[in-house]
């Protein structure tokens, strides 16, 4: 009776499986989802091991079954990338006039080595830089006007979130609050690099459990970046996969462009397999050519995002 008992056992777990897998794959307009959505890999890859079982005790067709489900919604999300990813293929066969490097970092506001992760930005090299949750560097943003002279964000201690550093000067910049929650985070600017002029967008969304607020602060960006013409570049921390529902339309919609890969930032203890809830994106001559997460977390809970990006000429008239 002991197999029979355990076979049933396991289709119980495969119905629920199979529930929280079609979670990630259907909106059904639940607080928290798009944190299942983001999971959308991990727990398709994680319940394979289901099927397995259940053709180990002999019941083939569950096991089937299964499967064929847990492939449907790991499709899904792949079918996702790869609309992402294919946008790219046009601009990577043109020759870049210059490119860029550029760094999105979310240090964390109770982070006790700020110094240290004051200390990579300043070794980076990026020519531009978005600390999110910056107060986590006291301080060293004092010391970081050394080699980022120019700021947007953070004029005072007292109200920084989070800020915008660029080696060279702003020709444009705002500070716009997001809805709902009505905090400074969102950043739009413009700076010419290497004589070839960038949008820059920094943003930071609620997170996902924080029911309806990350769609809407989505909508608001996608307003605010509408007028950008030219290269530009969006960068910062989604709290959400690049693949999650809301992401993925809000990505399309507006007409954005992944790095081409998606670097895990946390949770950093689990290093690459984490999930890449902090993201990049381009559009208009701008390709992100190598992107990837920062070596260490330098105190925070996420790992930031160095990139090379690629500016191409303009386009004929």
């Amino acid at each position: 009776m002991v197999v029979p008992e355990f076979r049933g056992v396991l289709t119980g777990l495969s119905l629920v499986a199979v529930g929280l897998l079609a979670a990630t794959n259907i909106d059904f307009g639940l607080a928290g989802e798009a944190l299942l959505s983001s999971l959308q890999f991990h727990i398709g890859l994680a319940v394979l091991a289901l099927p397995l079982l259940l053709l180990l005790t002999g019941a083939w067709r569950r096991a089937l079954l299964m499967l064929g489900l847990i492939v449907i919604g790991l499709a899904d999300g792949g079918y996702t990338v790869l609309q992402q990813q294919s946008l790219r293929s046009a601009l990577a066969k043109q020759t870049p006039v210059t490119t860029v490097s550029v760094l999105s970092f979310n240090v964390l506001n109770s982070n006790v080595r700020g110094a240290d992760a004051a200390a990579y930005i300043a070794s980076s090299g990026a020519d531009i830089v978005t600390v999110l949750e910056a107060v986590g560097l006291g301080d060293r943003l004092a010391d970081l006007a050394r080699i980022y002279p120019y700021r947007l964000g953070c004029e005072t201690v007292a109200i920084c979130d989070m800020t915008l550093l660029s080696k060279t000067p702003f020709t444009e910049g705002r500070v716009i609050p997001l809805p709902s929650l009505n905090r400074l985070r969102l950043i739009t600017a413009k700076t010419m690099v290497h004589g070839q002029e960038l949008a820059v967008v920094s943003m930071h969304l609620s997170k996902p459990y924080f029911d309806g607020i990350a769609p809407w602060e989505m909508k608001q960006v996608g307003w605010a970046i509408g007028h950008l013409k030219g290269p530009v570049v969006l960068m910062g921390d989604f709290n959400a996969a690049a693949w999650s529902h809301d992401v993925a339309q809000f990505v399309a919609e507006a007409k954005l462009m992944p790095g081409p890969g998606y670097p895990a930032t946390w949770p950093v203890e689990a290093g690459a397999y984490g999930v890449p809830i902090d993201n990049m994106f381009t559009r208009g001559g701008a390709l992100i050519q190598s992107i990837a997460a920062t070596p260490q977390s330098y105190g925070s809970n996420h790992r930031g995002l160095l990139a090379t990006v690629a500016i191409m000429p303009p386009a004929a008239p």
